[in-house]
């Protein structure tokens, strides 16, 4: 048996990823007009990489659990709060491997 996200929450889940990036792109850009080019330099770190692994669970299919669709779908929105939460961004990392015990047993 094959266990998957449905279609409409990843849908919805990667269009506010999409929003969440041009809004820390946006913001990296007013940075760098006030002279602040903190959050410029800090884009493809902490922004990029985590889209980027958002992106590869968002294409993911086919799981054979339904905890390993429970870890997908609490990883992708672990990465989601990561980028649009930057000023928590520091704790959610350290905080990330607590996603993964949703589908355990305790």
């Amino acid at each position: 048996m094959v266990f998957s996200i449905r279609t409409f929450v990843v849908f919805v889940l990667s269009t506010a990823m999409v929003v969440a990036v041009m809004l820390r792109a946006v913001k990296a850009v007013q940075g760098l007009q006030n002279s602040d080019e903190t959050a410029f330099l800090a884009f493809p770190l902490a922004v990029m990489i985590p889209a980027l692994a958002f992106s590869y669970l968002a294409v993911r299919r086919g799981m054979s659990s339904q905890e390993g669709v429970l870890m997908q779908l609490g990883t992708m929105i672990q990465l989601l709060l990561i980028i649009a939460l930057p000023q928590f961004a520091l704790y959610l990392a350290l905080g990330f491997p607590v996603v993964f015990f949703a589908g355990g047993d305790f």
